[in-house]
């Protein structure tokens, strides 16, 4: 008994043993890096086949949260109110200090800031965006422009006509000490907070099979940005919820969504009401008095909106333009908050069709935000910088868009052709015009 006892104790240990290499590993003491669940990638022994889904291993370097990549932009959080705003605006907002240390790229990044409102995209000086700008691109933005009249032979360069730059605002928004910059960039997301649904709506006509209203401008350069759309038949178009522009940060209670409308086959408004800048730099100003005057028949002065729009000799900003159009005109009665909108994504049929919408069905104007070139203005005897004009109306038999031109080459240059007044310009042509200006922007 005592052998047949000690040949089964025998037994029992060698086969103990013999599962010991099989069962050691688990005892060893992971890597800090790989402390959690275990994860089959992290081994180096090879095995027949996993027992449960592999997790994804830990990355040694953590993603940025602060400031966007060279290819890849910031993920800002969702703000859900405008106390969420103006916490974000007020934290990500750079002090002093590390305002005047950064480098040209570095300032881009910090000024022109993007954050989640609600479903929207919203960059400081940009406006409304469908994608949010990458590093790389916002360092391009506020590199010294190409040649913006490339093709155009024998055409010259005259002065610049008051649109601030993408550069110009960058270094104007970084010299303010932090609690100016704050309050402005308050005062530019106020307007964005509550125009938040008009972009939205902006947003999903965009990403709609919009149809085709304008015919394609002869000769015209196509948009480098924008994508055909496929022909089809002319659709009813559905007016944007509206909101009434607040005094305080208080959140717009949204309209009834209307029912939907026709937009009738043109429409003009603002007849006698066009204006021409005094100074070359103050086609803001000028534009702003038109618009303004429009309103409620009181002609103010350019040098007063000069003042009031900040307009330098740089030029006039285009979120100035929006926030003043908010806060001493009634136009966001009948249009909802004025907003800057990128139109980047947008194509020429899109273009048109919004002017239609905002000049036919709310008769209220535009602010345009083109390049002043030759090629698109034929009217013009030189090519000029960034500039601001009034849309005013349009004709869907013709596929134009109407007017206010601001700007008077001969009063500027005795060289210079008579250019102010209401002209009729091909919606694409207004649309290229868009894109060609750095900012790729409209305020509506």
């Amino acid at each position: 008994m005592l052998t047949a006892a000690r040949g089964a104790t025998l037994i029992l240990l060698g086969a103990l043993l013999a599962q010991a290499p099989l069962t050691a590993q688990a005892y060893q003491p992971r890597e800090p890096e790989y402390s959690g669940p275990p994860s089959t990638t992290a081994s180096t022994t090879p095995t027949v086949a996993p027992t449960s889904a592999p997790t994804a291993e830990p990355s040694a370097t953590p993603t940025p949260t602060s400031t966007p990549s060279a290819s890849t932009p910031v993920a800002e959080p969702t703000a859900r109110s405008w106390s969420e705003v103006v916490k974000q605006v007020t934290d990500t907002s750079p002090g002093d200090l590390q305002v005047r240390s950064a480098d040209q790229s570095e300032q881009a990044e910090s000024m022109l800031r993007c954050f989640k409102l609600d479903t929207e995209n919203y960059c400081l000086g940009l406006g409304f965006v469908d994608r949010v700008p990458t590093g790389a691109q916002l360092q391009e933005l506020v590199s010294p422009p190409s040649q913006r009249a490339a093709g155009d032979v024998g055409v010259e360069q005259d002065i610049p006509t008051g649109d601030l730059t993408p550069a110009a605002f960058v270094a104007q928004r970084a010299a303010m000490p932090k609690s100016t910059r704050v309050n402005a960039e308050l005062d530019e997301m106020q307007a964005a907070w509550n125009g938040r649904e008009k972009a939205r709506e902006l947003r999903e006509l965009v990403a709609a099979n919009t149809p085709p209203v304008n015919p394609a401008e002869p000769g015209s350069a196509p948009a480098a940005s924008a994508a055909p759309t496929p022909t089809a038949t002319a659709t009813p178009t559905v007016m944007p919820t509206r909101t009434v522009p607040t005094v305080g940060p208080s959140v717009p209670v949204p309209a009834t969504p209307a029912a939907p409308v026709k937009t009738p086959a043109s429409a003009y408004i603002m007849k006698g009401f066009q204006t021409s800048q005094e100074k070359g730099y103050w086609c803001g100003p000028a534009t702003f008095q038109s618009i303004d005057w429009a309103d409620d028949n009181q002609k103010d002065t350019q040098a007063s909106w000069a003042k009031d729009l900040g307009s330098t000799t740089g030029g006039t900003a285009i979120s100035a333009m929006v926030k003043q159009t908010n806060v001493k005109t009634a136009w966001p009665k009948s249009a909802g908050t004025y907003v800057v909108q990128n139109v980047s994504d947008w194509n020429a049929q899109t273009f048109f069709t919004v002017h239609q919408k905002h000049l036919g069905v709310y008769k209220a104007p535009v602010i345009e935000h083109v390049q002043l070139l030759k090629r698109y203005f034929p009217y013009l005897a030189f090519n000029h910088s960034g500039h601001y004009q009034v849309g005013r109306g349009y004709d869907k038999a013709n596929g134009t868009i109407a007017i206010f031109e601001v700007f008077n080459e001969r009063r500027f240059n005795s060289r210079g052709n008579v250019t102010d007044g209401p002209r009729n310009i091909p919606a694409s042509a207004l649309f290229n015009a868009t894109l060609a200006n750095s900012f790729q922007n409209i305020g509506l």
